[in-house]
């Protein structure tokens, strides 16, 4: 982040309730987006400005460094946490004896505050950071993110291509599994609108007036997943915002449509309570067990694909040399395989473990991608442009639903 990260709240309105994605249970405020225009440094290997570039990435010798009582793990709180913790953080303790602290300052603010200790030539206040690939990589171009040491990390070597950022130099991150910004809906609300449970075959049908006020959206940030989906039904290249007037004018005509604004909790909570027929760009895994459990909730991949992405970890610059080593540690129980396993079988999202095998449900369901074919059907954004232009990108979606 530069100085000015922070865009500042979308406001409330009737049905639009600003709060924000991904703290689930727990409590967070609302930001919007990352920009780092001006910031894009570094040689391309992850060396930066703060720190003694010697002392960032551990070297062990015959020996191990001495172990912390503890490390701090930035996490999303509620059930996101949950799973780390019983899936990664209780193997890693068994497997060491250091305790995990879990950390839910929202992104941007721990992001500042790791930005300033390293300016300051402080340790960062956080171990591991585990955030999206998009905050992740954002945060490698703004240097960061420390190496990962391939000599304390050696499960990477099982993970698929996927699991390591196209950068140059050594790895700055990894990440750990795929989800898919799917169109998800309820039925029995479709057939109660359009007298059909089946879900629409394409983005653009959902412009239909008989959608007015029915349709959810992400709004932390504001329009997250959706954005690429306008990008890509108006024929617009992902950059500026000023430069990507017709995907704007895209949002404008769909804004009567949208009803609410909301985080993975409740945008998945007025779907089961039929108030939307869809939630756009929404993740499946948050809707898997009130389907099983028999409510009218599914998901679809339109005919135009959808956005994937992934979540990563790393550890930050400058942290001393126990701290750094043990954290690395911390990343490399997450990708062991057994441990990939049941967390995938928690999280209901595929990881990228080579000898990972996806659950049987879903095989063959592009909203849970696994082979490069089906990564390859659905849309991405560059990670280097997403970094640069995103808060532009949120800022304007933002007011146009405001």
């Amino acid at each position: 982040m530069c100085a000015n990260d922070v865009v500042g709240n979308t406001p409330s309105e009737t049905r639009r309730q600003p709060v924000s994605r991904r703290t689930m249970l727990a409590g967070g405020a609302t930001v919007v987006g990352t920009s780092i225009a001006g910031c894009l440094g570094g040689d391309g290997n992850g060396n930066g400005n703060g720190g003694d570039d010697s002392g960032e990435q551990t070297q062990p010798d015959s020996e191990e460094p001495e172990k912390p009582d503890q490390i701090t793990v930035r996490a999303w709180g509620g059930i996101w946490q949950d799973s780390l913790e019983s899936n990664v953080g209780e193997v890693f303790t068994d497997e060491t004896g250091i305790d995990v602290v879990y950390d839910n300052t929202d992104g941007p603010v721990m992001r500042g505050d790791i930005r300033t200790a390293i300016q300051q030539d402080r340790e960062p206040p956080i171990t591991v950071v585990w955030d999206l690939n998009t905050i992740t990589h954002t945060s490698y171009r703004q240097e960061l993110a420390a190496p990962l040491d391939p000599e304390v990390v050696t499960n990477t070597d099982q993970m698929s291509d996927s699991a390591r950022p196209d950068v140059d130099g050594d790895l700055p991150y990894v990440n750990l599994y795929s989800y898919t910004y799917a169109l998800c809906y309820n039925e029995d609300v479709l057939e109660d609108l359009t007298g059909d449970r089946e879900p629409v075959d394409s983005w653009d049908e959902l412009w239909d007036s008989q959608y007015e006020d029915m349709l959810g959206a992400y709004n932390d940030p504001p329009g997250d997943g959706l954005i690429p989906v306008l990008a890509e039904l108006s024929d617009t290249e992902p950059g500026p915002a000023d430069e990507m007037e017709p995907a704007w004018d895209l949002a404008r005509e769909l804004e009567p449509n949208i009803g609410y604004l909301g985080t993975d909790q409740s945008l998945g909570q007025v779907l089961q309570e039929e108030q939307i027929a869809y939630a756009m760009a929404y993740l499946p895994n948050n809707i898997v067990a009130p389907k099983d459990d028999g409510v009218p909730v599914d998901w679809t991949i339109p005919e135009e694909g959808a956005l994937v992405r992934m979540d990563s970890m790393y550890t930050p610059r400058n942290l001393d040399e126990s701290q750094q080593y043990w954290g690395q540690r911390f990343i490399n129980t997450a990708l062991e395989e057994d441990v990939q396993q049941n967390w995938m079988e928690e999280l209901q999202v595929p990881m990228l473990h080579q000898n990972i095998d996806p659950l049987e449900w879903m095989d063959d369901d592009p909203a849970f991608p696994t082979s490069q074919e089906e990564f390859d059907q659905l849309l991405t954004t560059d990670l280097d442009v997403y970094a640069e232009h995103s808060s532009g990108w949120f800022e304007e979606f933002s007011q146009i639903t405001a």
